[in-house]
């Protein structure tokens, strides 16, 4: 069984991603990089998630050895 979730959401006024994420205990951080950027930071967590997204663009995260 895959260790994340990816998912794609509209263009909705507000959305809710709690049960479509089946979240427990989330951490957010907001990031702004610029085109080509690499942020090496290898880390995971044991008791809470982590939700990555991308607002313009593309990117790409390596998650358990997958790219993403």
């Amino acid at each position: 069984m895959a260790n994340y979730t990816k998912t794609t959401i509209g263009k909705e006024n507000r959305i809710e991603l709690h049960e479509k994420l089946s979240l427990t205990g989330a951490e957010i951080s907001l990031n702004e990089l610029p085109a080509g950027a690499n942020v090496p930071f290898v880390h995971s967590h044991k008791e809470n998630e982590e939700i990555y997204g991308i607002l313009s663009g593309n990117g790409k995260a390596i998650i358990d050895g997958e790219e993403i």
